[in-house]
C-alpha cells in the first residue's frame, strides 16, 4: 500500500525528470528518416499524431522502453497489443534462440506448427482448426475468402470504426465522418484510403455496431448477397467499446438466418481478455476467428481458426499460402508465449485483470477528485479512456465525441513523466502480465498531474 509520503516523492521525481526531459535525438533521426521512407516509419500510426515529431525507441525490457535520448518509460502501448508478455522475455527468447542456431526459414513444413496448434486448441476450445499466417491483415483476408467461398455470396458486412487490417475489403468506414457517412442505421461505405477500387467499396456493406434493430434491417435489405459479417468482438481501434448484453447473441442469431458466416476478429482481444479471446469472455461462438498480436508477443504471427467444414475448404478449392507463414522462429516464440499463459491454469489472465481493473477504477478516481469529464472503459487486458461528458459509449460515432487536442496535450505531459502511450485518442492502452501495481500507481499520479498543469494552462 502506497503511503502519502510515498507518492510525494513520486511526484519530486517526475518534476525533476520534466525538468530535464530531453527528445533532440529523435528529433533530428526524424528529420534525417523521412528524407528515406515516407512519413519516417514504415507504419503509420507510428508515426502518426506524434507532434512535432515520434520519439525513436532503441529498445525494452518488461514494462520498460527506452528512447534515442535515452529517455525511460513505463510503455502502456506495447507495440499496440502484441507484448503481452514484456518487452524482451527470456523465457521467449530463448525458445527462439534455440530455433535460430538450425536456420531462419525453409519453405517446408514444420514439427513446431503441429505443437503450436494444440496448444492454440487448449486455449480456443470453441475452434475446431487453425492454420497460421503472418499479419492480422493476412488473417482477415483469408478469413473473408473463405466465407465467400463457403457461402458463394460476394459481399462483407463490417461495422462503422471496426478495424481489421489494410487490404482492400477491410479498409472501408474505419474513420467515417458523421457528416459524410449519412444514416446512422445504414452508413455509407466510405474508403479508409486512397487507391480503393469503387467496385470492393460498393461489395462492403457497412452498420453501426451495437445496433442489432439496425442491423436486422440491412438484413432484411441485402441479407441474401452477404457472405460474412465481421468484427471485432470488442470494439478496441476507436477506444474501447465493450457490446451490450445479448448483442454478441443476436448478432450469431441474424447471420444463421440469413445464411452468413460470422466472423470475429480477436486479432487485438485473443489471447488477452481472456484465454479464449472475447468468444468464450461472451460465450458466443463465431464461424471463424483471426488472431495475432498477443498471440506471438511482439514475433511476426497470425491464425485463422474455425468451423471444420469452413477450414478444410483451404486446399479445396480455397487458395492459401505465403513464403512467411508460420516461420519456425515465430512458432517457437509463440509457442512459449502461450505456454506462459497458460501456467498455472491461466494465473496470467487474474493478474492481468487485476491491473487492468485497478488501472481503471483508479483513473475513474482521478476524474472524480478533478471534477473531468473522463469515460473509462475495459476488460482484462484492454483499456481506454477519453476526455468526453458522455456517460457510456456504444458504438463508432459515439466515440469520436471527446476532447481530442485535450488527450493529446495531455499524453505529451505525460512522455515528460516517463509513461508511454499513442496520442490519438482512438488508441486503446493494453497492459502486460509486466506491468507492476506499482507500474499502475506512477501511471496514475503521472495522469493526475498531467491534468492540473494542462488545466492551470488552459
Amino acid at each position: 500500500m502506497e503511503t502519502g509520503n510515498d507518492a510525494d516523492q513520486k511526484i519530486i521525481g517526475m518534476q525533476e525528470r520534466v525538468r530535464k526531459y530531453d527528445t533532440k535525438k529523435s528529433m533530428n533521426l526524424y528529420k534525417r528518416t523521412k528524407k528515406l521512407i515516407p512519413t519516417g516509419s514504415s507504419s503509420l500510426m507510428r508515426t502518426s499524431s506524434w507532434d512535432p515529431y515520434p520519439l525513436y525507441i532503441k529498445g525494452g525490457k518488461g514494462s520498460r522502453i527506452w528512447d534515442v535520448d535515452g529517455n525511460e518509460y513505463i510503455d502502456f502501448l506495447m507495440a499496440f497489443g502484441p507484448v503481452i508478455n514484456g518487452h524482451a522475455n527470456e523465457y521467449i527468447n530463448s525458445a527462439v534462440k534455440k530455433y535460430i542456431k538450425n536456420g531462419d526459414l525453409f519453405g517446408a513444413p514444420n514439427e513446431l506448427e503441429y505443437k503450436l496448434a494444440k496448444e492454440f486448441k487448449k486455449f480456443v476450445t470453441t475452434q475446431d482448426m487453425v492454420i497460421f499466417a503472418l499479419s492480422g491483415s493476412d488473417a482477415t483476408m483469408n478469413a473473408l475468402r473463405i466465407a465467400r467461398a463457403a457461402t458463394g455470396k460476394d459481399v462483407i458486412l463490417k461495422f462503422e470504426g471496426h478495424y481489421h487490417g489494410m487490404h482492400d475489403y477491410a479498409a472501408v468506414s474505419v474513420e467515417a465522418p458523421p457528416i459524410v457517412a449519412g444514416l446512422s442505421w445504414f452508413p455509407k461505405s466510405l474508403p479508409y484510403t486512397a487507391g480503393i477500387p469503387q467496385g470492393v467499396i460498393d461489395s462492403v456493406v457497412v452498420s453501426t455496431w451495437n445496433d442489432l434493430e439496425s442491423l436486422s434491417k440491412i438484413l432484411r435489405i441485402r441479407g441474401n448477397e452477404i457472405a460474412a459479417i465481421i468484427m471485432e468482438p470488442i470494439m478496441a481501434n476507436s477506444t474501447v467499446v465493450t457490446p451490450e448484453d445479448g448483442y454478441l447473441k443476436g448478432v450469431r442469431e441474424l447471420a444463421d438466418e440469413y445464411n452468413i458466416l460470422l466472423i470475429f476478429d480477436e486479432v487485438i482481444t485473443g489471447f488477452r481478455v481472456s484465454e479464449g479471446g472475447a468468444q468464450k469472455l461472451y460465450g458466443v461462438t463465431p464461424d471463424l476467428s483471426t488472431w495475432a498480436k498477443a498471440l506471438g508477443n511482439g514475433y511476426p504471427i497470425s491464425a485463422i481458426s474455425g468451423k471444420k467444414e469452413y477450414m478444410e475448404l483451404i486446399g479445396n478449392g480455397v487458395g492459401y499460402g505465403g513464403t512467411y507463414f508460420a516461420s519456425p522462429i515465430s512458432l517457437a516464440a509463440s509457442l512459449a508465449n502461450l505456454k506462459l499463459l497458460e501456467a498455472d491454469d491461466f494465473a496470467a489472465y487474474t493478474r492481468l485483470g487485476r491491473i487492468t481493473r485497478k488501472m481503471g477504477k483508479g483513473i475513474e478516481e482521478i476524474a472524480d477528485n478533478l471534477d473531468e469529464n473522463i469515460f473509462v472503459n475495459y476488460e482484462t487486458g484492454v483499456i481506454a479512456f477519453v476526455f468526453t461528458d458522455q456517460r457510456n459509449i456504444t458504438n463508432y460515432r459515439e466515440s469520436i465525441v471527446m476532447d481530442w487536442n485535450k488527450y493529446k496535450a495531455v499524453q505529451q505531459k505525460m512522455l515528460k513523466r516517463g509513461i508511454y502511450y499513442h496520442p490519438d485518442g482512438a488508441e486503446r492502452m493494453p497492459p502486460s502480465t509486466a506491468h507492476t501495481e506499482a507500474d499502475i500507481d506512477k501511471f496514475l499520479i503521472a495522469l493526475e498531474e498531467s491534468i492540473k498543469e494542462y488545466n492551470r494552462e488552459n
